[in-house]
């Protein structure tokens, strides 16, 4: 393993410590609103880029067209969210956790092995089932807000073992591909148990998607776009991704005036808000990924 990977597993596992005092040292309303704010912050910018991305992979293709197609699947997804949410749902869900599970396991060491991908998606479910049977009743109640469908606990308990089982035997099944980054991710696994039992819903979602999956990401990216992950080039991709972010974050901010009267709501909206235009970039990492998007030292 390279310093870069043992710079980042320091960076993240020393900042989920820090996040787990800071559960226990401060009041949940600001807990919230630190994981709001590092959602709309660094969650959103991670995928606001995606347009270098595929103007990057695809140079022959015009910049307005990559606009125009990369626009009409965001409206599209909201569509789709606000039409059959239980479906939204769902494949969020499922695709999220193929993302979630590639980015954790490829930040550090890049395989071609077209049968690991397996074990992402495991991987990556296991990580939303273990979070939907620890907060269960919160859980429930938002995926009820959003498609008046009640979740058993029976369900979410299976989902769990389905996922453990799953991610057991792929992992087996990839062991070679996995073996040089054992001692790392074992590590963080470690650290990312802790959490799971020493926090809230928001408070761990929040700390993962930015900490664990959008930093990486960032820098990530910054690689493959500007050729080099230096401090440098995670400043312009943050500088690059200023338009797309404001207006994503205007459109956030018209949908929460337009419901401030259904407070009840709010959380729901907001992660509603967060899937749709999350749908796009998982298609674009995912179309990237099986190609060079990869970090070297």
């Amino acid at each position: 393993m390279n310093l870069y990977t043992t710079n980042l597993t320091k960076f993240i596992g020393l900042s989920t410590f820090f996040c787990i005092i800071l559960y226990y040292a401060i009041d949940e309303y600001y807990l919230n609103l630190i994981s709001t704010l590092g959602i709309v912050s660094f969650g959103i910018i991670h995928g606001a880029n995606d347009l270098i991305l595929l103007k990057k992979n695809k140079k022959t293709i015009s910049f307005k067209s990559f606009l125009a197609g990369y626009l009409a699947v965001v409206i599209i997804s909201v569509l789709i969210f606000y039409l059959i949410p239980t479906f939204s749902i769902v494949f969020f869900i499922l695709f999220s956790s193929y993302h979630f599970g590639e980015q954790q396991w490829t930040m550090l060491c890049k395989s071609n092995s077209k049968k690991i991908k397996l074990f992402y998606f495991f991987y990556g479910l296991l990580l939303f089932s273990t979070l939907f049977a620890l907060h269960k009743d919160y859980v429930n109640k938002i995926i009820c807000d959003i498609t008046k469908i009640s979740i058993d606990t029976e369900f979410l308990i299976a989902l769990f073992f389905f996922s453990l089982i799953g991610s057991i035997i792929s992992f087996i099944i990839n062991f070679k591909e996995l073996k040089t980054q054992l001692i790392h991710q074992f590590i963080l696994t470690v650290i990312l148990i802790t959490f799971f039992f020493s926090s809230s819903l928001i408070w761990f979602f929040g700390v993962y998607f930015v900490i664990w999956h959008s930093i990486p990401s960032i820098i990530e990216q910054s690689k493959f776009i500007y050729g080099a992950s230096t401090k440098e080039s995670f400043i312009k991709y943050l500088k690059d991704a200023l338009i797309y972010w404001s207006i994503s974050i205007i459109g956030l901010l018209i949908a929460y005036y337009l419901l401030k009267n259904e407070q009840e709501l709010l959380i729901s909206i907001f992660f509603s808000f967060l899937a749709a235009i999350t749908f796009p970039h998982t298609f674009v990492i995912f179309k990237i990924k099986g190609k060079n998007l990869t970090l070297k030292s």
